[in-house]
């Protein structure tokens, strides 16, 4: 059940990049701004946001083709690590948002150690 849950997050990571990138649209979903939404001050740099979907779209990947619980669960602590850096050293994130991604990340990448 577990893995279902990594592999479907790794799908909406490699979404939410391509949505970003704007190389699909999916109405009423909005996801090229959930992650951009998160980010204080985004004045929509282009090159910003292409490399914010180059980095989301890494991580889906690692998600999806990845059956080593290493790497899996890596992949969600660096999510946690860097948000919680930008969040507590540079203040350049919402609280709320950053803290959800930090402790959802956090908590998928221990039960993914496991797997």
């Amino acid at each position: 059940m577990f893995i279902i849950i990594i592999k479907a997050n790794g799908i909406y990571d490699i979404l939410c990049a391509f949505s970003i990138l704007r190389v699909v649209k999916i109405p009423y979903l909005h996801l090229d701004r959930i992650h951009l939404s998160m980010i204080k001050n985004n004045s929509e740099n282009p090159l910003f946001e292409r490399f914010l979907a180059y980095w989301i779209f890494t991580y889906g990947i690692m998600r999806l083709s990845v059956n080593n619980s290493f790497i899996v669960s890596g992949s969600y602590y660096l999510e946690a690590f860097f948000f919680a850096n930008e969040l507590f050293n540079h203040k350049s994130v919402y609280v709320d948002k950053a803290l959800f991604v930090i402790f959802t990340s956090l908590l998928l990448g221990y039960i993914s150690s496991f797997y």
